[in-house]
């Protein structure tokens, strides 16, 4: 198949879409498939993308520059006719889009130009997400009003939605997500099949259906396979470059540093654990903007000098990271999957999480515990496993029994498969409608001869 990504962040960007949109491109062409990703070149001359990171001639950039909202996200709006024209000449077999924006838009635009079936992949959980973003009104309502008439087909009942969406709320973030549901509603009620990656987001996204916008939901998380064992001497080095020894008991999360993944609730409950067991240690492997304020934080809780922020790590190098950590926590309320705790679990770690239906491998009370989104039960589920070297091991092995379940490789079949049925389906629906608009045309070419003559 020839298959086309578009995805509004990419390599350079670092993050868990990234790590996504690569992994499908990697696995797929090893699988025998063509496949191209489109993305922005976070620079607005695309001469210098080499410079931005390694290329093939199956990534297609396209200029862009800083959004001024995150540090992450570009804006891009300049899709030259060659590319368009490019794409329409590649006869793409099937679309996949990841993020709601000026590039995913652009993949849906050519696959309804082209006739191309389109899969809608629900990555981000946008809807949550505002609640920390207020400030990111302007940017979705140009998008609603300008960027996504000017892309996808609508119909007269598409602009009466959108029209009804620039009427002002008292609150901001409910006018934010009331936009953010009725405008991912009527974009995914025009792809062939949606894709969900926890059970979180497909009851979400199975509540915002109505009467008028429906779409075929599929369960399936993204593929995930173990980050490789590091070697004992970086994992001396990582220690000593952090102040660790081998009887810290270190737990922590390893990510985004971003507002809405509920990081405080982390830096609260170690002023109970740092109390209960003095060898323990809180790590933060990441790095965002939010950084700042969670260090500032850290200096004004009670353990301040066991509190480490070690800032972004390659992902091919966080084995040592994981190998480190006692305990993995986790406790974002936002997320769809949670790429993370794949990562986590396949490096054998117990997990400790707030979000019981984001992610399918914890079981609670099997490999990691449910805790309530309060900082003194937190602390007591991490506190826990802590004071069990046994528990620890035996949750951890189970861990890797639950996340083997779900590596890429048996991911990519399943997605292989959706691909193909996709398609399937999409020129049976072609068939169909040739088929009744030309019984139609037949039937009004009968009727006319009968007009006429019961006119004269």
């Amino acid at each position: 198949m020839r298959i086309g990504l578009f995805t509004d962040t990419y390599r350079p960007t670092i993050n868990g879409i990234t790590f996504v949109v690569e992994s499908l491109k990697n696995n797929l062409e090893a699988m025998g498939h063509e496949v191209y990703v489109f993305c922005p070149a976070r620079t607005m001359s695309l001469s210098k993308r080499l410079v931005l990171t390694a290329e093939d001639d199956h990534i297609i950039r396209f200029p862009s520059f800083p959004s001024g909202l995150f540090t992450d996200f570009d804006f891009t709006l300049f899709f030259p006719p060659r590319i368009m024209h490019q794409i329409e000449e590649m006869e793409l077999d099937v679309i996949h889009i990841f993020t709601p924006s000026q590039v995913g838009l652009l993949g849906i635009n050519a696959a309804i130009k082209n006739n191309t079936p389109f899969i809608t992949q629900h990555s981000t959980d946008l809807y949550q997400f505002v609640e920390n973003y207020p400030n990111v009104l302007p940017g979705i309502l140009a998008l609603v009003g300008i960027v996504f008439p000017m892309s996808v087909k609508l119909k007269g009942k598409d602009i009466r939605e959108i029209i009804k969406l620039y009427r002002p709320r008292t609150k901001i973030m409910k006018w934010n997500q009331d936009i953010v549901a009725k405008a991912m509603t009527m974009l995914y009620s025009k792809a062939d099949a949606v894709i969900v990656l926890s059970r979180k987001s497909e009851r979400q996204l199975k509540s915002w259906q109505d009467k008028h916008y429906r779409y075929d939901l599929t369960l399936m998380p993204n593929g995930v396979n173990a980050i490789p064992h590091p070697s004992e001497a970086a994992l001396r080095a990582f220690r000593t470059t952090w102040g660790l020894s081998k009887k810290d008991e270190v737990f922590g999360f390893v990510g985004r540093l971003g507002e809405e993944k509920n990081l405080p609730i982390l830096i609260k409950a170690f002023d109970r654990v740092g109390k209960a067991r003095p060898a323990a240690k809180l790590l933060f492997v990441g790095d965002f903007e939010y950084r700042k304020t969670l260090e500032a934080m850290a200096a004004a809780s009670k353990y301040p000098d066991r509190i480490i922020f070690t800032g972004s790590i390659p992902r091919e190098q966080l084995g040592v990271a994981y190998e480190v950590m006692d305990v993995f926590t986790f406790p974002s309320l936002k997320d769809t999957q949670g790429w993370v705790l794949h990562e986590a679990a396949q490096a054998h770690r117990p997990i400790v999480l707030i979000d019981t239906e984001v992610s399918e491998v914890v079981h609670d009370g099997e490999n990691g515990y449910y805790a309530k989104n309060q900082p003194t039960d937190f602390a007591n589920k991490v506190t826990a496993l802590l004071s069990s070297p046994a528990k620890r091991r035996k949750f951890g092995e189970r861990s890797k029994q639950l996340a083997m379940a779900y590596t890429e490789k048996k991911q990519m079949k399943k997605l292989e498969k959706l691909y193909h049925d996709v398609i399937l389906d999409h020129a049976e629906k072609i068939l169909a409608e040739r088929h009744n608009s030309v019984l139609s045309r037949g039937k009004r070419l009968l009727k006319k001869p009968l007009r006429m003559f019961m006119t004269k």
